[in-house]
């Protein structure tokens, strides 16, 4: 080989190991975040954590996925196919302490990162669906969420509460981004949407049809909190959907983002560091995080926080158990 032809040749080695090592930088920064449908609360505040960071420079991005929701995510955690999901606290639960639809399957690896926004359990129905409580939805057409979705699992243990079966009802399985129209078609009574305050969906549905929002509070709902820490009421303000015009108590759960021991501990601190950096800003991507504080974050976890997102925390003057 002459020496021209040597030079190419090594010039062209050089170029190929120095994009071979490009793409294995960028694989192994970026990362990608599991939340829900699109019309819910999960995608835009996965889109504003993913955006912060980006912005932020610190030497990974972040990217979203939209999904089938909790119950999907956690279970991608566990199979290593999500880096990091957006989950309800119900389900971080039952999943680390294999419980419920994780029995026998527990996932030890399960890390918070941080908690969101509460996540009360809307049950939006037309209003003429005779239906004003948890009881009147015997004999209806209900969406209760579809498998692996989170209003699903809260849905289950409420008809367990109860005394009732899905059979006392005609279950719909749909997912919520598509439960609106059930209603707006006269294909359904009722749907059940757990989801952050002011979530999109509901608030285009009540627009343009006539429905309500049913409270859920009662001495069932009362015990079901006292045996499960991670069930919650939450207050719906007054005027937040067309038509509801006074404040509501709902049950429901508290949203978290998670990941595993899989995700090192630099990478999480890096993600935690930058929202809390940022954390107005966070705030203001949706009316679901309006009042959520650094250190209100740090309660109702569900499963033990990561020890990267530990580390950003004290660092911001937080105090960690």
């Amino acid at each position: 080989m002459n020496s021209n032809k040597k030079a190419l040749w090594l010039f062209a080695c050089g170029l190929a190991l120095s994009a071979m090592s490009a793409v294995a930088v960028r694989a192994q920064s970026l990362y990608t975040i599991g939340t829900g449908g699109v019309t819910g609360v999960y995608y835009p505040v996965g889109g504003a954590t993913s955006r912060i960071v980006n912005e932020a420079d610190v030497g990974i991005r972040l990217t979203v996925e939209s999904t089938g929701g909790s119950v999907f995510n956690v279970k991608a955690i566990a199979a290593e196919q999500l880096d990091l999901a957006v989950a309800q606290s119900d389900v971080v639960y039952q999943a680390f302490n294999g419980e419920a639809a994780f029995e026998g399957a527990a996932v030890e690896k399960l890390r918070s990162v941080m908690g969101l926004h509460p996540e009360p359990l809307h049950l939006v129905c037309r209003a003429d669906a005779g239906v004003n409580s948890f009881r009147d939805i015997e004999g209806k057409r209900i969406n209760i969420g579809n498998p692996g979705s989170g209003q699903l699992n809260i849905v289950r243990a409420m008809l367990a509460a109860y005394g009732m079966e899905e059979s006392d009802f005609t279950a719909q399985y749909l997912k919520a981004a598509e439960a609106p129209d059930l209603l707006r078609d006269g294909r359904g009574d009722c749907f059940f949407y757990a989801v952050g305050i002011g979530a999109a969906a509901i608030r285009d549905i009540s627009a343009n049809t006539n429905v309500k929002i049913v409270p859920l509070k009662d001495s069932v709902l009362d015990g079901l909190i006292e045996q499960s820490p991670y069930f919650a009421y939450a207050t719906l303000p007054a005027g937040t959907y067309t038509g509801q015009d006074t404040e509501l108590t709902l049950f429901g759960v508290k949203a978290l983002f998670v990941t595993s021991t899989d995700l090192s501990d630099d990478v999480v601190y890096k993600i935690v560091k930058s929202v809390l950096d940022n954390f107005d800003n966070f705030q203001a991507t949706h009316p679901a995080l309006a009042n959520l504080t650094p250190q209100a974050a740090l309660q109702g976890l569900g499963a033990p926080l990561h020890p990267g997102a530990a580390r950003a925390y004290r660092e911001a003057g937080f105090a960690v158990e």
